[in-house]
């Protein structure tokens, strides 16, 4: 018998047991099957140069994973990868029975050509930004825009305050020389006109100014216009720094005076337990008292009048109140800066600034305290646009293009401004408020703060008035300003307001910028401002206000968009940025243009490129 046969009989012998009930297999094996990728992907699928990107997926069945190109042999979900250009990732899985692949694409975008480039170093430069910076002029916090954080109770009508009855008289303002029950009636209490704003302020965590009338006469009665040739003490009582005796609530009415200092024992009481300090106002615009108050000012005021008066009722309040701090003079202008509006004896006492600060400086010296804690000032823009004033209304190119230039007369000693200041009073020199101010205040009362009660630069009701507002802002607080509040000039407020919002609650819940200014440098400030922040508490973030603005090109505005490169020297790598902007398209919600959410973005290599549309305020805020 052959090999061949014995073989095919071995066989059937085997088939004839199977048939029997032997123990030979009933089936053949099952196939192996191929592995199988369910998902794969890039997040994000577009990045900036030098950008991350991750790669996840999803796979089932293999025993062997890869990734190409330059991963090679791959494990778990996921990769990180940091492609210089954009990539197609192929994914390899496999098993004895075969392979599958899957793609994925990472895209890196090109790098935009920037307009401008912002620089900012967060070890730079640093200084403590003032809480109070973000004031307003308003008795309440649902007068004032969503976000601010001082409230300043002044004006001219409180020169004449009787807090006692609440008689009142704003002089040139209303009549002409008007006395009446504007700030309140008798029956309503003594300090009508200031104690609910207290409240307000109080209860809301807010800062506090109240002004207390010092020049010497308040309202007598509410009888309408006084003729300027009645007697004064026909209409009007005497206001006295100190009392004498004991405070009360309840002041008498007929005992033929006011006091200033229980006014301030009053403010001050009702204050007491609130996070901020009580600030009090030493009276309002006395440069212009005999004009705005010939009622009561008949004669022209003089430097020796104004800074015996000052010390005068400055140590009464501090007597009655000596955790207030003292503001003044709140002088309305240039002018008055300079020489108290022509005051009769401004030729022998030179600057009348250089002469006040001495002088309170002095003062208080002789009587071991400070008696001035803030020089107060106001600045209404007087910067031209082809004649016209910013702050007038009107909303032409040249005007637009004025006033969102003109809140850096704040602080840049490089710009001139177009006003008959850079014309007649400066030499052609820039403004340069707050470093002029503080220069005079290191030379004549150093440790002096330094405020803006009242400001304006104009279009209230227009996208332009936001953008010069939140320009203001960041300066006022970069420069160490300790407090400011706008004076709106008019009840249409819905774009000015907006420029709180780029600082203060930008996300709607409770975001804001940071207590600390940083170093942030523009290559064109002609058309961008910037302002950078962070957090004393820790640098867990950043947090950028860009002012894009425009300039005149042939008449009319350069109103093109700009895109901005941001580089970033931080203490940590921050890849994430969230951004809101303001622009003229943006909706007005509650009487006020609210910023709109723009997509998050990811830095790359601690750069982030944004593009700014023309006229607009844009917060970027980076964290880890």
């Amino acid at each position: 018998m052959t090999s061949r046969t014995w073989t095919t009989l071995a066989a059937a012998a085997v088939l004839a047991g199977c048939g029997q009930g032997g123990t030979g297999p009933t089936s053949e094996p099952p196939a192996a099957t191929a592995p199988s990728i369910s998902a794969f992907g890039a997040s994000p699928s577009e990045i900036a140069p030098g950008g991350s990107a991750t790669l996840a997926w999803t796979v089932s069945g293999a025993t062997a994973l890869s990734l190409a190109p330059g991963a090679g042999t791959v494990s778990g979900g996921s990769l990180a990868v940091t492609p210089a250009a954009t990539t197609t990732y192929t994914l390899t899985a496999g098993n004895a029975a075969g392979s599958v692949t899957a793609t994925a694409t990472v895209t890196v975008t090109a790098p935009a050509v920037a307009d401008v480039t912002v620089t900012v170093d967060t070890a730079q430069a640093r200084r403590p930004i003032s809480p109070w910076v973000y004031g307003y002029n308003a008795s309440s916090a649902a007068a004032a825009p969503p976000g601010a954080t001082w409230l300043r109770l002044g004006g001219n009508r409180w020169t004449a305050y009787d807090w006692e009855t609440n008689h009142s008289n704003a002089g040139s303002d209303w009549g002409p020389y008007s006395s009446d029950g504007y700030m309140g009636a008798p029956a309503d209490g003594p300090a009508a006109a200031a104690l609910p704003a207290l409240a307000d302020a109080k209860a809301n965590g807010l800062g506090l100014c109240v002004t207390v009338p010092i020049q010497g006469w308040v309202a007598r009665d509410a009888s309408g216009n006084v003729p300027l040739s009645s007697a004064l003490p026909d209409h009007f009582l005497p206001n006295l720094p100190r009392k004498g005796s004991a405070f009360t609530a309840t002041p008498s009415t007929s005992d033929g005076a006011v006091y200033q200092d229980e006014l301030a024992w009053l403010l001050a009481t009702r204050w007491a337990g609130a996070a901020a300090p009580l600030h009090l106002m030493l009276d309002n615009e006395p440069d212009l008292w005999s004009s705005t108050h010939a009622e009561i000012q008949r004669t022209p005021l003089r430097y020796v009048d104004l800074l015996a008066r000052s010390v005068d009722s400055a140590g009464a309040l501090k007597d009655a109140a000596p955790a207030a701090l003292l503001f003044g003079p709140a002088s309305y202008g240039w002018n008055g800066y300079l020489n108290l509006q022509d005051a009769p004896d401004a030729a022998v006492h030179g600057d009348f600034l250089d002469y006040y600060l001495a002088g309170m400086a002095a003062a208080g010296s002789a009587q071991g305290r400070r008696l001035l804690d803030v020089l107060d000032l106001h600045f209404y823009s007087e910067a031209q646009g082809c004649g016209t004033r910013v702050t007038d209304g009107g909303h032409g190119d040249c005007l637009v293009a004025a006033r969102v230039q003109a809140p850096r007369s704040l602080a840049e000693a490089g710009y001139v401004e177009s006003s008959w200041i850079t014309r007649y009073s400066t030499g052609g020199q820039g403004i340069a408020l707050v470093p002029r101010m503080l220069a005079k205040i290191a030379a004549q009362a150093p440790g002096t703060r330094f405020s803006v009660s009242e400001y304006n630069h104009g279009g209230q009701d227009h996208v332009s008035g936001a953008v010069a507002q939140a320009d203001a802002l960041g300066l006022l607080g970069r420069e160490r300003v300790y407090a400011a509040a706008f004076w709106p000039l008019s009840g249409a407020t819905a774009w000015s307001s907006a420029a709180w919002l780029a600082y203060r609650g930008y996300d709607g819940a409770g975001a804001s910028f940071g207590d600390t200014a940083v170093q942030a440098a523009s290559s064109d400030l002609d058309h961008l401002s910037a302002f950078a922040s962070v957090d004393a508490a820790g640098d867990g973030r950043v947090v950028l206000v860009l002012v894009h603005r425009p300039t005149l090109v042939d008449g009319a505005l350069d109103a093109r968009s700009r895109t901005v490169r941001l580089t970033l020297a931080h203490s940590q790598p921050l890849g994430h940025a969230r951004l809101w902007q303001l622009t003229a398209a943006s909706p007005v919600v509650g009487g006020v243009a609210r910023p709109q959410r723009l997509a998050d973005a990811t830095p790359a290599a601690d750069a982030l490129t944004v593009t700014l549309p023309a006229m607009s305020v844009t917060t970027v805020e980076l964290t880890p």
